[in-house]
């Protein structure tokens, strides 16, 4: 099981929620009076207004752990490439500015496609130079891309997926995966925020970083080993 964080101001609903559960099971001690097996009901009733406040910790954390067992980074083939078209990018047809010149050339890639605002675009190491120029449609064969919504696919009960996806546009394969989970806090989770907690490989939670770029470990800039 995968169990949320732990909060100490969690204990004012906490406490709220017994509080109420223990007037309730008084009443049952008082209106049971003379009942027959009172002794066997009210042990069921304490039983369950004692888990009743935490069980939907119990079942997200159960769920999420199952969740993680299909977590990870599947990876079918690496491929040494000039470019690839990054799909969760976008940029626009100007010429790039010095600091994005510079995570271009960190890159190691010799152009990027991304999408535009109203086309696509490819920028591309000419002379020297980066260069962006506007294209109907991405020419790159790899194509990078988010195989969930940004808000992920709902999984479970407060348990999400996201991931991601490599393609070959050419025979319309994904040559590699990433999947992740993430899930939220029970009800009585009280903070100052919602710190993240995710999973990518079966067991390896908590994560609180976003998602992982696999296409770094795929797809090889030409020259590079």
């Amino acid at each position: 099981m995968a169990f949320y964080y732990t909060s100490l101001l969690s204990i004012v609903p906490l406490g709220a929620a017994y509080a109420i559960l223990a007037l309730l099971f008084a009443g049952a001690v008082r209106a049971t009076r003379g009942v027959r097996g009172r002794g066997a009901i009210l042990s069921v009733l304490g039983i369950v207004f004692l888990v009743m406040p935490v069980s939907e910790e119990f079942w997200i954390a159960r769920d999420f752990g199952q969740a993680c067992k299909e977590a990870g980074t599947f990876i079918d083939k690496k491929v040494q490439v000039e470019g690839f078209y990054d799909d969760t990018r976008s940029t626009h047809a100007g010429t790039p500015t010095p600091q994005a010149a510079a995570s271009f050339e960190k890159s190691g890639y010799q152009f990027l496609e991304m999408k535009g605002r109203e086309k696509f675009v490819r920028v591309e190491k000419i002379d020297g130079q980066w260069r962006s120029t506007a294209l109907d449609r991405p020419t790159a064969r790899y194509h990078f891309r988010h195989t969930d919504p940004m808000s992920g696919t709902p999984w479970g009960h407060k348990i999400i997926r996201s991931g991601s996806e490599i393609v070959d546009s050419e025979t319309n394969q994904a040559i590699a995966r990433y999947v992740s989970f993430g899930r939220s806090p029970p009800w009585f989770f009280v903070w100052l925020d919602t710190p993240s907690f995710a999973c990518d490989a079966p067991g390896r939670w908590p994560l609180t970083r976003g998602g992982r770029l696999i296409y770094s470990d795929v797809l090889i800039p030409t020259g590079q080993r």
